[in-house]
């Protein structure tokens, strides 16, 4: 199961990233990340990437601060399974963000796409998150997906408030450590009520 950290889209510049140059505004850093599919090549650079997280980064994330990822999770963020969509954010070939859909069929055959997205603690709070998860669904709604999934720490406020901003329409169900947020994308062929989302309660 996916879990999510994303950092606010346009908070001042508070320091500038370690290795990057001088830009005047987030725009300019966000100007300066590529975007682009994860390729098997990819994993190494992946766990560098990983490992280099804060404590409380990789927590929201995964929902434990372990390090490193299990070869499993690891080949699951580089797009190894057939049924997972991987994007990372690059700036000089350096892995800065990624962000991952994992797909599978509901009970009543509706597409569903678990999402998961981390940023570098030093690239937070630049929009970087924000872009990614952007190409994310994009590509998630071409794929025909109906719904979102997204599996937030209820002290990740700034994820809760990101997603009940971008789609006020979305479902909460709330249970132990963990807030699982619902999304039905718009234009899908199958109504809200046969994608299983009777049970979960708007904001």
């Amino acid at each position: 199961m996916n879990r999510t950290q994303l950092e606010e889209l346009d908070q001042p510049v508070a320091a500038r990233p370690e290795g990057a140059v001088e830009y005047r505004s987030a725009i300019e850093y966000r100007s300066a990340v590529e975007y682009r599919s994860v390729i098997a090549a990819d994993c190494d650079a992946m766990l560098s990437f990983l490992t280099g997280l804060s404590l409380r980064t990789r927590f929201l994330r995964f929902f434990a601060p372990a390090s490193p990822p299990s070869p499993a999770v690891l080949r699951g963020m580089c797009g190894g399974g057939r049924t997972t969509d991987a994007i990372v954010a690059t700036h000089d070939g350096v892995i800065v963000g990624h962000g991952m859909a994992a797909d599978s069929l509901s009970p009543e055959g509706c597409l569903v796409s678990d999402i998961g997205v981390v940023v570098a603690d030093r690239w937070q709070n630049l929009g970087i998150g924000s872009q990614v998860l952007d190409r994310v669904v994009a590509r998630a709604t071409a794929r025909g997906v109906s719904v979102l999934v997204m599996d937030v720490l209820p002290e990740n406020k700034q994820m809760l408030a990101m997603i009940s901003r971008r789609w006020a329409g979305a479902g909460y169900r709330f249970a132990g450590d963990a807030v699982t947020a619902r999304v039905y994308l718009p234009g899908v062929p199958r109504a809200k009520g046969a994608c299983g989302g009777a049970d979960l309660r708007a904001a």
